[in-house]
């Protein structure tokens, strides 16, 4: 069988180079929009078939297209898929040594085609061109890659390696070996052999890279498919994924455990009816209407069940998707329980608020009035009494003494539950418990109001042991004590009797205060314990109240974990009492 001839060989060589083109043109469509650079490398490739196109009409085209030409396209071709190949590489470097390449390769090809001709120079100045860009795009494909995407890129930077050694070997032949011929197309069978040589590596490049593309494709994939999952996963809220054909669940998050209990395998599988975590089946037959008739369903809210059965108010937004030509659901629950009882905390912090703000007004109110009536009694009487005192007229000074003593005596002890109450509302006060025997603290304060009690004649009686002790502030004990004894007396008419009773149950200690007095309308039992309301009214012998001692009392009694109360009935009497836990 014959030899092959050279340029039977080349035109092999120029099919080889056609279908590498198509292959790269295949890919550029597939991945243009993904990795920078493609562009170059199906650019570089287009150039390399033409440029050996020309060479091949070599005769039946001018010679300064087939010779200088043509062979610096192909030059031209390796430099700019190294180009690519540094944008694919997210890489910049210089260019300009390329540049001055390619201007001394069409130099010195077009010298020694027209002015003196040579073969033997074109092939040296043909090699060492390729000697000097494979040893750039080894480098760049070997060293200058980031180390991540070594492994991506060594295949082709092992392709250029070979070409360096190749291009090296070709020149020493070349020299040790120079042509007598100078026809290109009458090369001898080493020529030959290096022309097949390239066409393999012409192969084995576009072989590299496209798998170079096609790892990093992959590794690109399974960087963004990680990224996904962690961001699914993570995520703080619900995540669903299903068919919108029949509601069936194929992907759920793994915050779903979290918020509702259920496990992510409890729910794949499932269908969006069978699936209990909805509070009501009409609220998913309209989330679901809305889908499908809107498409998109935006931050509706409604009450979720978890698996234990504990409600929980979410967020649901959801969007119709295509998955593999598959219409999908994807359906976003957020728990806003938290929110809505911070709103709810909210709105009630903004009623109370707004109570304490209606309670200051009428507080100052109260203060205005109920101070302004004894300091207006004090002036006008001692006015009178100065008057008469300058005159010497003495008759009745008593009496306006006794007058201005009682109004002094009512306008500090009205300041006086003001302070305390004040304190109590600012926290000033500070609770101050101790051992407190209650038998004997109650003694002390009916030792104290005796004069008040004997005025009126009335009788009043202790029912307790001889020592009862507590843990209690023995301070605001004796407050509460004191408006209650001092209520009683106030409240029960002349010969009277009031009835203190000390006891101790099993889980709390009791003292009630009980008079025969004029006793109280039940409308009014919700008035004496508000600050907002005020209500006092003159006792049996027209003694005046401050309308706050009771409240005083509730205050101090609750500071104590305790709670007062109260009976009465018109005409009969009335019975205050309180009581303190044991713990």
């Amino acid at each position: 069988m014959p030899p092959l001839d050279f340029k039977t060989i080349y035109f092999s060589y120029i099919l080889i180079n056609i279908i590498d083109l198509i292959l790269i043109v295949s890919l550029y469509f597939q991945i243009k929009k993904r990795f920078p650079g493609t562009f170059l490398v199906l650019l570089s490739f287009s150039i390399l078939t033409l440029g050996n196109i020309m060479i091949f009409l070599r005769g039946n085209i001018p010679d300064w297209l087939s010779i200088p030409v043509a062979n610096t396209l192909i030059v031209s071709s390796t430099i700019i898929l190294l180009i690519g190949l540094e944008k694919f590489l997210r890489l910049k470097g210089p260019q300009i040594q390329n540049i001055l390449l390619i201007l001394t390769f069409f130099s010195i090809h077009s010298y020694f085609t027209f002015l003196d001709p040579d073969l033997y120079i074109r092939k040296i100045n043909f090699a060492l061109a390729f000697v000097l860009i494979s040893f750039q795009g080894a480098f760049l494909m070997l060293r200058r890659t980031p180390v991540a995407m070594q492994r991506v890129t060594r295949p082709v930077g092992y392709v250029f390696v070979v070409v360096f050694f190749v291009q090296i070997s070709h020149i020493i032949y070349i020299i040790q070996n120079q042509p007598v011929q100078d026809a290109y197309f009458n090369s001898t069978g080493s020529e030959s052999l290096f022309l097949m040589a390239w066409e393999v590596i012409v192969i084995s490049l576009t072989y590299s890279v496209f798998l170079m593309y096609n790892k990093r494709l992959v590794n690109d994939v399974n960087e963004q498919e990680e990224k996904f999952s962690k961001a699914f996963h993570k995520a703080p809220f619900i995540i669903f994924l299903s068919k919108l054909k029949d509601g069936e669940i194929f992907e759920v998050n793994k915050s779903v455990y979290s918020i509702s209990g259920f496990q992510p395998h409890e729910l794949i599988g499932l269908k969006s009816i069978d699936l209990n975590i909805w509070k009501q089946n009409e609220d998913l037959l309209k989330f679901t209407l809305d889908l499908k008739s809107k498409g998109l369903v935006v931050e509706d809210e409604y009450l979720f069940r978890k698996k234990s059965g504990e409600l929980f108010h979410g967020l649901i937004s959801a969007e119709i998707i295509e998955i593999n030509n598959v219409k999908c659901v994807i359906s976003v629950i957020n728990d806003i329980t938290n929110r809505k009882q911070a709103e709810f905390n909210l709105r009630k912090s903004e009623a109370s608020l707004r109570e304490l703000n209606s309670t200051k007004d009428k507080f100052f109110s109260i203060i205005a009035h109920d101070l302004k009536s004894p300091f207006n009694g004090i002036l006008g009487l001692s006015e009178i009494l100065s008057e008469q005192v300058r005159e010497k007229d003495y008759e009745g000074i008593d009496t306006y003494a006794t007058i201005i003593n009682s109004s002094s005596r009512h306008a500090m002890a009205l300041l006086s539950n003001l302070m305390e109450w004040s304190r109590s509302q600012t926290g000033r006060m500070e609770f101050n418990p101790e051992k407190v025997d209650l038998v004997k603290t109650t003694k002390s304060i009916i030792e104290l109001l005796k004069t008040s009690s004997e005025e009126k004649a009335i009788g009043i009686s202790l029912n307790a042991p001889l020592k009862l002790e507590l843990n209690a502030d023995k301070a605001m004990i004796e407050t509460v004590l004191r408006n209650l004894i001092s209520n009683a007396i106030k409240f029960t008419p002349f010969k009277g009797e009031v009835i203190i009773t000390v006891e101790e149950a099993e889980n709390e200690y009791l003292l009630s205060v009980a008079d025969s007095g004029v006793g109280i309308d039940k409308v009014n039992f919700e008035k004496l314990f508000r600050i907002d309301t005020s209500y006092s009214t003159l006792g049996t012998n027209n003694e005046k109240g401050t309308g706050l001692g009771l409240i005083l009392c509730k205050e101090f009694i609750e500071k104590h974990k305790g709670k007062v109360g109260l009976e009465s009935e018109l005409g009969v009497g009335s019975r205050f009492y309180f009581t303190l836990p044991k713990t």
